[in-house]
Order: C-alpha cells, then sequence, then structure tokens
C-alpha cells in the first residue's frame, strides 16, 4: 500500500498492510517548537524549526524528518493567521478578528488578553462590531498551490488544516466567563455573536474547499467541546446553541470535498461522539486518553463501527515522563484497542510539548512501526540511545 492508500484504508475501517503512522501530519499532530529543535539536534537532521503557528509555537515538520519517521501523512501548511513579518511582531497583537493577543514572558505562547465583545452587550453592538472579510482570512492560491504541491511530490495522504471553529472564535470575542454566562442566562447577543462567525466561516470554506480540490484526503476542523472530566458545557446547551452552527461548516464542508472529515476537540468528549457521527464526522482526534471516559477499548467497541480514531498515545504521562518501555507498552495498547478491523491512525494525543525527550519520541515511533505491522522498527533503537 502507499501511505495515502494506508490512510484512506484505515479511515474507511478496511483491513490495512501497516497501521498508519501520524508525526507532524497535522497542527494538532505536530511538535513544539522546542521539542522540534531538541529532537532535530538528536538526530542531527531537519534543521532548524519552521513555526507554522506563532502564538501557539506550534511548528511546520520539514520533510527531512517526515521522511525519516515514514510518517504517512503530509500536511497543507495553511498559515492562519496570516503571519506578520518578523520585524513587526510585538509582544501585544490584534487579530482579524479585533482579539488582543498577549506574549508571556515564560512561555512565548500568545492568550486573549482583551476580548472586544467582552461585557454588557446586545445584539446591535455585534452588528457594529468590524467583522472580517472572509476573502483576507486566508492566501486561498498559496493554500491551493501547496496541496497540488504535496499530491505531486507525495504518496501520503494530505491534509487540509482549517482554522478554529465557532466554539473558540466566539469565546474569543465575547471572553471566556461571559461566554459561559450566556450560554446559562441570555444568550441573545451570543447567538448573533455565533451566526455571524459561522457566516463568515463557511464563505471562508467553500473557496478554499473549491480550490484545493481533489488534491487533499482530509479536512481537519478544531473546535474544543469537553474539558478533563466531562463535556466542557451542558450537553443540552450545546445541542441547541453549538451543535446546529457546527453542523452547517460540517455539511458546508462535505458538500465541497470528498475528503475524509477529522474533528479535533481535546477532553472528555465521548458524550458527544453519537452528535459527531450523526454530523458526519469521520473521524476523532486526538483521543485523550488521560480525560475521564476515554478508555480506548470501550470506544472502539462503542463506536469503531462508525467513527474512525486519531492519535491516543499519551502525552500527559506517557511520552514526557515514562522511560521508553513505558512508552512502547502505551503504544502497544493503544494499537490493540483500536487497530482491529482498521479505524484507527496511531500518534500523539496533541502536540508534543518541550518536556517530551527525543528518545522518547523515538520509542514511540519504533513502536508504532514494529506493534503497527511494519518491518523498519530497527532504525529507530539505533538513535534512542
Amino acid at each position: 500500500m502507499t501511505h495515502r492508500e494506508r490512510v484512506l484504508a484505515a479511515l474507511n475501517h478496511k483491513p490495512v498492510d501497516a497501521v498508519p503512522f501520524d508525526i507532524g501530519g497535522t497542527k494538532v499532530t505536530s511538535l513544539n517548537v522546542h521539542a522540534y529543535e531538541k529532537l532535530s539536534a538528536h538526530l542531527g537532521i531537519g534543521g532548524p524549526a519552521e513555526i507554522a503557528h506563532y502564538r501557539s509555537q506550534r511548528t511546520h515538520m520539514r520533510e527531512e524528518l517526515s521522511s525519516f519517521f515514514d510518517s504517512d501523512v503530509r500536511r497543507v501548511h495553511v498559515s492562519y493567521p496570516l503571519p506578520l513579518p518578523e520585524a513587526v511582531r510585538l509582544p501585544i497583537q490584534c487579530d482579524e478578528w479585533g482579539n488582543e493577543w498577549t506574549q508571556s514572558r515564560d512561555t512565548g505562547l500568545f492568550f486573549v488578553s482583551r476580548s472586544p465583545l467582552a461585557g454588557v452587550i446586545d445584539a446591535d453592538d455585534v452588528r457594529r462590531h468590524p467583522w472580517p472579510d472572509p476573502a483576507s482570512l486566508i492566501d486561498v492560491a498559496s493554500v491551493a498551490a501547496a496541496a497540488r504541491k504535496l499530491r505531486a511530490e507525495t504518496d501520503c495522504a494530505i491534509g487540509l488544516d482549517l482554522p478554529d471553529g465557532v466554539v473558540h472564535l466566539s469565546q474569543f470575542l465575547r471572553g471566556f466567563d461571559d461566554w459561559l454566562m450566556d450560554l446559562a442566562g441570555d444568550r441573545g447577543a451570543l447567538e448573533v455573536i455565533m451566526d455571524t462567525v459561522t457566516d463568515i466561516y463557511v464563505a471562508m470554506l467553500v473557496p478554499l474547499l473549491q480550490a484545493v480540490g481533489d488534491n487533499v484526503d482530509l479536512v481537519l476542523h478544531c473546535d474544543d467541546i469537553a474539558a478533563q472530566n466531562g463535556p466542557l458545557i451542558n450537553p443540552r446547551s450545546y445541542r441547541q446553541v453549538i451543535k446546529p452552527r457546527q453542523k452547517r461548516i460540517f455539511e458546508t464542508i462535505k458538500a465541497h470535498t470528498s475528503a475524509r472529515l477529522l474533528y479535533h476537540s481535546c477532553g472528555s468528549i465521548a458524550w458527544a461522539l453519537p452528535d459527531l457521527i450523526k454530523m458526519g464526522v469521520d473521524a476523532v482526534n486526538p483521543v485523550q486518553v488521560s480525560a475521564a471516559h476515554m478508555d480506548t477499548r470501550r470506544l472502539k467497541e462503542e463506536y469503531g463501527s462508525d467513527l474512525a480514531f486519531w492519535g491516543a498515545v499519551d502525552t500527559h504521562h506517557a511520552l514526557p515522563f515514562g522511560t521508553q518501555d513505558d512508552v512502547r507498552a502505551e503504544v502497544r495498547r493503544r494499537i490493540e484497542d483500536m487497530a482491529g478491523e482498521g479505524g484507527y491512525v496511531i500518534g500523539s494525543v496533541h502536540i508534543i510539548q518541550q518536556d517530551v525527550p527525543p528518545q522518547n519520541i523515538l520509542a514511540m515511533a519504533e513502536a508504532a512501526h514494529v506493534y503497527g505491522g511494519r518491518s523498519d522498527g530497527a532504525r529507530y533503537l539505533e538513535r534512542i540511545v
């Protein structure tokens, strides 16, 4: 099988010659810049990190490293928000939606420090807000060119990373506290925010999907709806307010591409899987196994006939703090739990952070290859020490 055939077979719940392996193939399976640089230095390949998203310090994996790991997935590098020139980047920035971001001195990460629609507002305040032009949010031509290039140069599955969805964008605009209070009380202004965000998002999506055409195999949509122990909000509120907007976005994706829809939400999302299946989601990521109710064997038994799973290698404990043998055992467990009858792409739970030793990343790759049915795990053993 080619890498692409392997991933598509897994997502279609068909037999595979080996369990697909993803490292760096999406924005939520990549590496933090410090983890990337330590890994690259340890291996002596890959060159300096290319920061794909400066606010989260998330990297775009260079082809030398992707090839070294024999990753089955390549990522269309969608730069969103559009990068500022290095010379004009400041500790405080304003994005396309009007949110103010401030950089942490300790981590280098950015956080929303001022939400433009926070406080006491009404629907008229929302309508007066200077909303972005959908055409300004993504450089469609460069994304389409990147997709064509990857299709021509690799046999890998190609993923298109979309910007964060209506949940995150409305939280940034309204402020997290006000957003939660609105859902529990008067939703009038928040619903106008969400409708406007959804309108802009859909208007942004259509030309993008038309431009990339059949050069992508999966579309990644990220929008967190869960916390560590359960739903982020009351499931009834989710189904009344958020789900209809997500459904519209997912229907737009499905109407304009045959690519598989990969949905990302951190946390304990088992409660929402039936909703996601009904909305046409093909696979979920990151399968955060450290969260409540996220037992991989049970998830596979209950939902594996309708849903594929992507991720599941623990980044809370095994990868940062475990031994190489702990990491191997973690990988073997997830493959045994989830890979039966296809439906599984193995990878880390979200971005690999700077506290993960390079040796553990290599142990993950070795185990993914060995237990996943490939024969080339020995090459990683040589690099682990």
